[in-house]
């Protein structure tokens, strides 16, 4: 039996939340050697190559990927991790190579740039903490695919997410409304690792558009964070310059090396458009 309370509390990463990722991916979450996180599918398997101890040993995790590869024999392996060894670099394509951010909240400062910033949002905003995900979300979603580039996989988790909302205890809805109640932004959270709260996804309205919306979500993220007694906030990966200024702006720092492999012929990013 999988020990969630133990995943939990030793999670750092969002696809080490186990009701998340197998909401998402459709496959059983597991552990091996009481240290990996693993999903497995009826042909094909997800690997989460953090270690929930957090001591990465690159030959010990080559090792795991063997036995994984061995065991099940999977048609397709899907790997999330910093780094592989020499020897499998042949076995496996590079897909993805970024940095989670995070941003650390115990002893947390806000710059005084950032305050009267957020003041002038909430001179025009009021944000919301909810469960529903409504028609303005669903039409600021399809606003913000249609005018945004994005990757297929970050466009199947705005499309999946909302789902999960429903299903979810402890994911939620930051919503920015102005005082006519048009939706103007949105954040879609997940609280349930022990030490960290998690940024999933988010966007902003350009035809609701007011300034800010996303810096006043981003402040109310962090005051919830603290409440709830998290240590930090995992700020999601890079992915462009423009989001990585962001959250850089509000104190977040690469910590982690996000790189995804693939060992098939399906591709990672096309994995969510096989399995809607």
């Amino acid at each position: 039996m999988l020990d969630e309370k133990y995943i939990l509390s030793a999670a750092y990463v969002p696809e080490h939340i186990p009701k998340l990722m197998s909401f998402l991916s459709g496959g059983e979450p597991a552990l091996l050697n009481k240290n990996y996180l693993y999903f497995k599918g009826e042909n094909w398997l997800i690997f989460i190559g953090y270690p929930l101890d957090r001591n990465f040993d690159i030959n010990e995790f080559g090792n795991s990927i063997q036995q994984v590869l061995k065991k099940f024999k999977p048609e397709t392996l899907w790997l999330l991790t910093d780094e592989i060894p020499d020897f499998l670099q042949e076995k496996f394509k590079k897909l993805e190579d970024d940095y989670y951010y995070k941003l650390d909240i115990k002893n947390l400062v806000i710059n005084k740039k950032l305050i009267k910033v957020v003041e002038k949002a909430s001179d025009k905003l009021k944000v919301v903490v909810e469960k529903i995900y409504t028609e303005q979300h669903k039409d600021l979603t399809n606003e913000f695919l249609k005018t945004r580039e994005v990757s297929k996989n970050v466009r199947q988790l705005y499309i999946k997410l909302p789902e999960y909302l429903k299903k979810s205890e402890t994911t939620f809805l930051l919503s920015t409304y102005t005082k006519e109640g048009r939706l103007t932004a949105y954040y879609i959270i997940e609280m349930e690792a022990e030490q960290f709260s998690a940024y999933l996804i988010g966007c902003n309205s350009k035809i609701n558009y007011v300034s800010y919306s996303s810096d006043l979500l981003m402040y109310e993220l962090i005051k919830i964070s603290q409440k709830e007694g998290k240590k930090y906030i995992n700020l999601g990966i890079g992915v462009n310059e423009g989001i990585r200024r962001f959250k850089e702006k509000w104190g977040g720092i690469p910590f982690l090396k996000y790189r995804t492999y693939e060992y098939s012929r399906v591709n990672f990013l096309d994995y969510f458009l096989i399995n809607p």
